[in-house]
């Protein structure tokens, strides 16, 4: 997997420098050079949006502060009184910035099974003007048809926006299957090691990259030299750290279906799971992100408790494993009401796979489940 970063043709450096600098001297103002001050462009971050617009084939790309501010910039392409879908299960954080501050701009939003192709057609209005898929939508990871639901979106002249956290490029590349703009939190996979804050959108098309970077350029939440430097590191191993991880959470899920205090398990590798047939078809691996659902909600504070490799926050994409508990992490934004509406009760575990050894973390997982309830 190319990153996209040329050697320098005078140093011949083999990664980027940090250029930390803020304001660039101009020979000739008249004639604007490439750089001239760091909110609107930066040499490393620059190699970062490069290499991330040739992994996913797009024309452009724009690294921000952090993947909600990707995304804040994508919803700032709507204007009063459009109205947006989205996949229904998706994480919190896209419903808080929806609800909380969009609305009041007058972008209407409707939350909509993006796989069901007739939910689509009934939550379609004359005002609406794009879709934002998740996939896999966080945290029962459903599976969307990319393909199909973008030629169905282009038949209505809508833009689809992917976001493609849980897939990274190096799995899937939407914009090679319909899609016209995709969005990463890179704090995630991509930067993969748990110590940046960073997020990235990819455009298939130039013109709407440079509607998207006038945002970015007026707005200003523009990714650190720093940490574009750490992103652009990040992706050179992400292939062998997808391979790993994906591998121990196939051979998680598989052991977790058959333990007595499973309920059930969400992991598209899993040939009965509703999505995955498409994933097969669409995708080039499964991911390292599955979700369970325990038969007593009681017993998910002595999993938790009882944990020695895994660790349990927030967070998910990193060389560490990650128990999250969606009602108070990733979806702690929604109401009680919104959480149930959309399953997420206090039974759920969200499990991020990170490297360690397949058996000590499969193990740990499952003296936890033992001793829950004990």
């Amino acid at each position: 997997m190319h990153t996209g970063y040329e050697m320098d043709g005078e140093t011949h450096a083999i990664t980027p420098p940090i250029f930390r600098a803020t304001t660039y001297h101009q020979a000739n103002p008249w004639d604007p050079p490439a750089y001239d001050y760091a909110r609107s462009g930066n040499p490393t971050r620059h190699a970062f949006e490069a290499a991330m617009a040739e992994l996913e084939h797009g024309a452009m790309g724009l690294a921000f502060a952090s993947g909600m501010a990707a995304l804040t910039a994508a919803f700032m392409l709507l204007s009063q009184g459009d109205h947006l879908i989205v996949t229904r299960d998706c994480q919190g954080g896209t419903q808080r910035v929806l609800r909380g501050i969009f609305s009041r701009f007058g972008i209407q939003v409707s939350y909509v099974d993006t796989e069901d192709m007739e939910a689509l057609e009934r939550a379609l209005t004359p005002h609406t003007r794009a879709i934002l898929i998740e996939n896999f939508s966080n945290p029962f990871l459903h599976v969307t048809d990319i393909p199909k639901v973008s030629q169905w979106a282009h038949a209505h002249h809508l833009w689809v926006m992917v976001d493609n956290t849980f897939i990274t490029p190096y799995l899937q590349n939407p914009l090679t299957q319909g899609a016209d703009l995709v969005i990463h939190s890179a704090t995630k996979m991509i930067g993969g090691h748990s110590d940046i804050t960073a997020g990235i959108a990819v455009a298939k098309e130039a013109e709407l990259g440079q509607r998207l970077y006038f945002i970015q350029n007026a707005c200003g939440a523009v990714l650190s030299p720093d940490e574009s430097y750490m992103s652009l590191r990040g992706l050179h191993t992400l292939p062998i750290r997808m391979d790993r991880a994906q591998q121990t959470a196939a051979n998680l899920a598989e052991v977790l279906q058959q333990h007595p205090r499973v309920e059930q398990v969400y992991y598209p590798g899993i040939p009965t799971h509703p999505g995955h047939d498409i994933a097969q078809r669409t995708m080039r691996g499964f991911g390292q992100m599955l979700t369970i659902r325990l038969k007593e909600a009681l017993w998910v504070p002595d999993v938790a408790r009882h944990l020695h490799f895994a660790r349990v926050g927030a967070g998910f994409g990193g060389t560490e494993t990650i128990i999250s508990l969606p009602e108070l992490h990733c979806h702690a934004a929604l109401t009680m009401e919104e959480r149930f509406e959309r399953n997420i009760t206090p039974d759920v575990i969200r499990i991020s796979v990170g490297l360690e050894s397949a058996t000590d973390l499969i193990g740990d997982i499952v003296q936890a489940l033992d001793q829950a309830g004990l």
